[in-house]
């Protein structure tokens, strides 16, 4: 261990058991064996000075008046590490805004699934790759236990959604498929309103009892995101017990448990569906074993943690790539064009709401 004394921690670090809470949590928890850990949550107004032997490390956000953002550009800090989901889509619309601080950090620890990655060199955001480290999600098992010992007689097996619906979720897709496959049974948990020829669970926490005996009735977990940097879903099915079903673009490919699915054919979609619905009972069960292997040796908090703290005590530091003006402009203007853009009236509304105490205590 270097100098370092102090790690200040900004990234959302509740009691829930799913993410960002969870990513949040198990830092601060793993961190604490080595220093004095101090968190913050990513979206606060306020400035962190360093001391003699202070880390920063945490979430950026698009507006540049939360914490990370204007911390990062003090100098004194040993080291300044971004950690964030990252989705290089050709949009830019998730992350462009990062393209102006990240000189500010010595590394970006990338939440990203390998798809992503391998396709990071054909992405605007080409110029990052020396400064960033792939970081693969986690799960605790203790929260996610395995409850699907029986799967469904083949031509009945069940899909299940779980999640929110915004833009990068491709929803309207999940809908056209489950409208081409009126014999197949389509659910989601994860809101309120409702998506058409797809039955709505609403809302359910899924540490209790009542969203476990949901869940094991269904076969495979769906999604089939258009920019998705690697939901944790995927992962807590696969914990679970169910199998994954997913388009590369949700950030994982080539893992033979992980079935993907095409969101540029639908034709091709229609036939993955229905050579799941006939696969035997002995081959599900196989991609289950393979699946909780992969959460054992691999997609878990400990490996997880074991590389946030690597990076913390790292003393490397590298430069961007040089990158064009043309580069430069394209993310600048997908900045301007995201939903996200802190600029938009609902999102500096949603900042000044949350951060109104630290916008008295700063003014003038």
């Amino acid at each position: 261990m270097n100098e370092i004394q102090r790690v200040h921690l900004v990234y959302p670090a509740g009691n829930r058991i799913s993410t960002p809470d969870a990513i949040g949590r198990n830092i601060k928890l793993y961190l604490e064996k080595f220093y004095e850990v101090i968190t913050y949550n990513y979206d606060e107004y306020r400035t962190i000075h360093p001391g003699e032997a202070d880390v920063l490390i945490g979430h950026w956000h698009p507006n540049p008046f939360t914490v990370f953002r204007m911390s990062a550009k003090n100098k004194g800090w040993k080291r300044v590490i971004a950690i964030a989901p990252f989705c290089p889509d050709p949009t830019g619309w998730h992350n462009a805004f990062g393209n102006k601080v990240i000189d500010k950090c010595d590394r970006f620890l990338a939440i990203t699934g390998n798809a992503w990655m391998r396709r990071l060199k054909d992405s605007p955001f080409q110029h990052w790759g020396p400064k960033i480290v792939h970081l693969d999600l986690a799960v605790d098992r203790e929260d996610f236990t395995f409850i699907k010992d029986k799967f469904n007689p083949a031509g009945k097996r069940r899909f299940l959604y779980i999640g929110h619906t915004a833009w990068y979720k491709n929803t309207s897709f999940l809908e056209s498929l489950a409208e081409k496959l009126p014999e197949t049974s389509f659910s989601w948990m994860g809101g309120t309103q409702r998506l058409k020829n797809i039955k709505g669970l609403g809302k359910l926490d899924f540490s209790k009892v009542d969203a476990h005996n949901f869940i094991k009735e269904f076969d495979f977990l769906i999604t089939v995101g258009s920019s998705d940097a690697n939901p944790t879903t995927i992962l807590e099915s696969m914990a679970w017990g169910l199998i994954p079903v997913c388009s590369i673009q949700s950030g994982y490919e080539g893992f033979s448990g992980i079935r993907n699915i095409s969101i540029d054919n639908m034709e091709e979609a229609v036939e993955t569906i229905n050579n799941l619905q006939s696969v035997s009972d002995e081959e599900l069960k196989n991609w289950q074993q393979v699946n909780l292997a992969e959460l054992e040796n691999h997609f878990n908090w400990d490996r997880f943690c074991e590389q946030v703290l690597a990076e913390i005590e790292s003393r490397a530091s590298k430069d961007l790539a040089e990158t064009s003006l043309k580069t430069s402009l394209v993310l600048l203007f997908a900045e301007w064009e995201s939903p996200y853009f802190w600029g938009k009236p609902v999102n500096f509304y949603r900042f000044l709401k949350s951060n109104l105490k630290y916008v008295l205590q700063n003014r003038g």
